[in-house]
Formats: C-alpha cells, sequence, structure tokens
C-alpha cells in the first residue's frame, strides 16, 4: 500500500512540473506587450501606401500567437531558434487578380520603406519577415498576405483564403477558421478524477489579453512542452532542417485531445494522462493516400500541413524526422515517472526540456514534502532526503500517503 502511495504522490509531482514547466516556457507579460506594440505598427506602415493593391488591407495575428502556445527560446540556441516567432497575416481586399509574385513584391517594398529594423527584411517563400533584433531574446514577425478566395465574400480575413506562393502561385489557407477549430476543442470539457476540468474560451480580439493568453489548460500545456521539446531534439540531432513544424505538432496533438476528452467522459483521466495520451495517439491522425501523407487544416482540406513530406528529392527526411522526433517526445513525457539520481534526473530535463536544475528545486519546495519527488525512487521525499542530509542516511520510504489531495490543478 505505500509503495502505491508513493507511486501516486511521483505521478502527482510530475504533473505539476510539467504544468509549471508549460507556464515557465511561455513569454512574459512584458514580452507579450512588447510585441503587441511592434505587431500595432505594421498597420501604421500599411496605412502609409500608396499602392493599390495595399488600400484598405487589415492585419490579424495567426499561428501561435492567436493560438496561445508561443514559446520562449531557450538560452544558447542557434539563431534559428533563439528568437520568438509570431506571424501576422494581410488581408487584402483588392488583391483580386494580382499574379502572386506582384503582391510578395509589393509586400516586400512597403515594409523595407516603412520599416526601421537592424537587419534586412528577409524573403520567405510566402511573404516577408521583420526581425527585431534589438530586444532580448529577439523575436520576429512573419508576415504572409492574403486574399478571399472566389465565392468567398467574408470580410477581415475570415473564411477560406490563399496566400501568394513564390514558386506555385496561391495556396488554400485558413487560419481564422483553424484557431477557432482549435478554441473549440480546448472547450471541450474533460472529466479529471471525480470532477470536471471546464476549459475557458478564447477571445475574439486580434490579440487577446495577456491573462488570457497565459490561461493554462491540458491542451495548450502538452502544444508548448512538445514545442520546447522538439527544439531541444532538433539542435541535440542536428535536424534544425527538418524538424516537425509547428502547425504539424499543434493539429496533431489537437486530434488527440479530442480523443481524449470523449473517452473521458466514461473513463475520468488526470491531467497527466492526458498529457501522455495525446503524445501517445498523434500519429493515429497522420493520413496517407498513395504514398503521400496528409495533416490538413481541419477546416480546408486544401491546406495540408504535411506538404514537405511529399517533396520528390528529400521529402522523406521530414516524415522520418517526425517519426524519429515523437518516439523521442513520448519517452521524454514519461521521464519523471522513471527513478533516478537528483543529478540523473536533472541531466534528462534539462536536455529534453531546458529546464535548469533551479527550476527543479523550485518544483520541489512547491510540493507537498511527503510527496515522492519526479524522477526519483519511490519514496524520496524532502522529508527522507532532509533526514538523510541530517542523520547521514537515507530514510527509505515516506509514510502512508492516503489522506494526501493532489494539488490544485488546471481548470
Amino acid at each position: 500500500m505505500i509503495s502505491m502511495n508513493n507511486e501516486q504522490t511521483k505521478r502527482d509531482s510530475w504533473e505539476y512540473f510539467l504544468l509549471q514547466a508549460a507556464s515557465e516556457i511561455s513569454l512574459s507579460e512584458a514580452q507579450y506587450q512588447k510585441i503587441e506594440g511592434r505587431y500595432s505598427q505594421l498597420q501604421k506602415i500599411l496605412n502609409a501606401s500608396d499602392n493599390p493593391l495595399l488600400s484598405e488591407a487589415h492585419i490579424f495575428v495567426q499561428g501561435s500567437m492567436r493560438l496561445k502556445t508561443t514559446i520562449n527560446p531557450f538560452s544558447g540556441a542557434p539563431e534559428e531558434l533563439n528568437t520568438i516567432d509570431a506571424d501576422a497575416i494581410i488581408w487584402l481586399p483588392h488583391a483580386q487578380g494580382a499574379r502572386a509574385q506582384e503582391i510578395l513584391d509589393a509586400i516586400e517594398e512597403r515594409f523595407k520603406s516603412g520599416s526601421r529594423v537592424q537587419k534586412e527584411i528577409k524573403q520567405l517563400r510566402r511573404g516577408i519577415r521583420i526581425i527585431y533584433a534589438d530586444e532580448k531574446p529577439g523575436f520576429h514577425i512573419d508576415v504572409t498576405p492574403a486574399r478571399a478566395i472566389n465565392g468567398n465574400s467574408q470580410s477581415n480575413g475570415e473564411g477560406k483564403l490563399e496566400v501568394p506562393d513564390r514558386v506555385t502561385g496561391w495556396k488554400a489557407s485558413s487560419p481564422i477558421p483553424y484557431s477557432d477549430w482549435l478554441q473549440g476543442a480546448s472547450k471541450q470539457t474533460i472529466v479529471i478524477a471525480e470532477r470536471q476540468l471546464s476549459l475557458e474560451a478564447a477571445t475574439q480580439d486580434p490579440l487577446p489579453l495577456y491573462q488570457d493568453y497565459i490561461d493554462q489548460d491540458p491542451l495548450r500545456a502538452s502544444i508548448k512542452l512538445l514545442k520546447r521539446h522538439r527544439d531541444e531534439w532538433a539542435i541535440r540531432t542536428k535536424n534544425a532542417d527538418y524538424r516537425p513544424i509547428s502547425a504539424v505538432i499543434t493539429t496533431l496533438a489537437t486530434h488527440a485531445y479530442l480523443d481524449v476528452a470523449k473517452n473521458s467522459q466514461s473513463t475520468p483521466i488526470s491531467p497527466l494522462n492526458v498529457i501522455l495520451e495525446i503524445v501517445q495517439r498523434m500519429p493515429y491522425h497522420i493520413k496517407r493516400l498513395g504514398s503521400d501523407y496528409f495533416v490538413c487544416n481541419p477546416t480546408d482540406s486544401g491546406e495540408n500541413f504535411a506538404e514537405k513530406w511529399n517533396r520528390p528529392e528529400d521529402g522523406y527526411l521530414y516524415h522520418s524526422a517526425f517519426q524519429e522526433w515523437h518516439k523521442s517526445a513520448n519517452m521524454s513525457m514519461s521521464i519523471g515517472l522513471e527513478s533516478m539520481s537528483a543529478e540523473s534526473f536533472a541531466e534528462a530535463v534539462k536536455k529534453n526540456f531546458g529546464m535548469s536544475p533551479a527550476f527543479i528545486t523550485d518544483v520541489n519546495n512547491k510540493i507537498p514534502p511527503h510527496w515522492t519527488m519526479p524522477g526519483r525512487p519511490n519514496g524520496t521525499t524532502r522529508n527522507t532526503t532532509l533526514m538523510g542530509t541530517m542523520f547521514g542516511g537515507v530514510s527509505g520510504t515516506a509514510n502512508s500517503q492516503e489522506d494526501v489531495k493532489p494539488v490544485g490543478r488546471l481548470g
């Protein structure tokens, strides 16, 4: 009985660790406000244009900032991974009939002449990147122009869009419906061990309030942890060029979350097991037709986030990288359930999530002193560790934990 209780408190400790880690790697309020200020400047730059293609343009945030899954880069990351990534769509109501390259040239010219940044504006395949290198950590905003597809009469970027591509012309994209889908998914009620966890609705403002942004739920916590693990894995394995993109991770994790939410109605589940099952179930939602892979925007089947996997020359490298990363992520999400020395556990979480020994100490100081600490042998608690320090030995196990209740969780 004691062993079972110690095992349960270790699971609770690791659950708390992961949720705290997801919060730790989120943007600070100061960072968020800085990006919000830069974002608001984009509209002013566009308003100064006399190009009819850019008249009445409407800017809205997309990607991780809209989804509230942006993470901080970790210390020592290489250039490609050491800046905060923000994305903006410029909806152009007067771009019908224009060539893709014409739109891309107009956007690049406008921001080159209107922006005051230290680094040169960088061309992207479907837009431009504005790099704000004067911030610490730095961040960049990827700006993508878009227009409504034929038959879409909605305004301000609603509905199905298409974006210019320097290679293929116009490509399908539906960022607002996608964001609404993820938000709807995150609101699905998960039955959590004798109580329900109702996840909060997102604001429809172009940028949500910071307090809304940092609100945690198991879905967004999982996505943040997966993205941080992806970055650490990509550097460690020298796979930065082929690492899974955030849209693939987010889409597969959200599909998996919907599975878990449905199953929890009959079988209540802990937040830790929500995270573990999300990761395990992700590959089930990769579709295959012939030799091609599909991880599509569920609101627009023409937008395949896994399109790089299907390239004739190097597509297999992208798919292989996803498989290798997912295998690593699946194991990494459970390292706190293993039994290691304090040094080995610290090394493992640093390697996989970039979390420091100071963070581990902070978590251990916040969990109940008679809980088994994450990643340690059952019964290794703050109390037993203190006793061992004081009397030169190690107390084998903690007392029975039957009257200990878990710490408050998300929701």
